[in-house]
């Protein structure tokens, strides 16, 4: 058995008044956990015995339970900051670099697309050449063929009296009438004027049958309608303004 002496020592230290309660900090250190199984409830009946130390209690309780969660919450909060300006910060720079990739590319392509369009362009330019070249190279086999067929004849034009020295070639076909007219000398045309190459028939008929517009380019050929039979072949220096016409060059032909 526990001497009756001790027994009543440890009675005599857990039975608190009122005012021991209040004032030596028991309510702190029982919301606290601080206090024996003993201590416990001698808080516990004095709290059922009074209403105001219930009410100390629970506003300690409130109290402690405030701090601790702020203390708790702030450094959460503030890890929960730090992490969602970290995140931010992340997408910002992931966007950055995508809207600057975005832009590198279509710079890239633009200028590819530059690149292309003038590449392109100096294509066509150069097939616009070899297609005129090829057409010139076509249309020279074409007259050469024709001027050296043996089919082709050639008449030479003189001048008229009032132009002696002008004289041009006629390479006409015996069998389809095909014609071509190279000018060997032409007097210079005033300005506005311009030269037609006429036949006439045996009815005495006049037909048009070409037109030289300047310059006159020597040594080439110019392309005449076809004509078979004709008596004579005239090149009239023509002044549209005036409507006057001048004989040229002038062939009797014999057909």
């Amino acid at each position: 058995m526990r001497p009756k002496g001790i027994y009543s020592e440890i009675n005599k230290q857990i039975q608190l008044t009122k005012k021991e309660l209040t004032e030596d900090g028991w309510i702190d250190k029982y919301v606290l956990g601080l206090t024996s199984e003993e201590e416990s409830n001698e808080v516990e009946r004095l709290a059922s015995l009074y209403p105001e130390v219930q009410e100390q209690l629970n506003s300690a309780r409130n109290k402690i339970c405030g701090k601790f969660n702020r203390n708790l919450t702030q450094p959460a909060l503030r890890h929960s900051f730090l992490t969602k300006r970290r995140v931010l910060t992340g997408s910002a720079i992931v966007v950055f670099l995508t809207l600057a990739g975005f832009g590198f590319m279509c710079r890239e392509h633009f200028s590819l697309m530059k690149n292309y369009n003038s590449q392109c362009a100096k294509l066509a330019e150069e097939q616009a050449k070899l297609d005129k070249l090829a057409s010139v190279n076509r249309k020279v086999s074409e007259r050469s063929s024709f001027i050296n067929s043996g089919t082709t004849e050639r008449i030479k034009v003189r001048g008229c009296e009032s132009t002696p020295d002008a004289e041009v070639l006629l390479f006409k076909c015996r069998l389809s009438g095909k014609m071509m007219l190279q000018v060997v000398d032409l007097p210079q045309l005033p300005a506005g004027h311009h030269y037609e190459v006429w036949t006439t028939n045996a009815d005495s008929t006049y037909r048009m049958i070409g037109q030289l517009q300047p310059p006159i380019k020597y040594d080439s050929l110019y392309v005449l309608d076809s004509a078979l039979h004709y008596a004579t072949l005239q090149i009239t220096d023509v002044d549209p303004v005036n409507n006057t016409s001048e004989a040229v060059c002038m062939a009797s032909i014999s057909k």
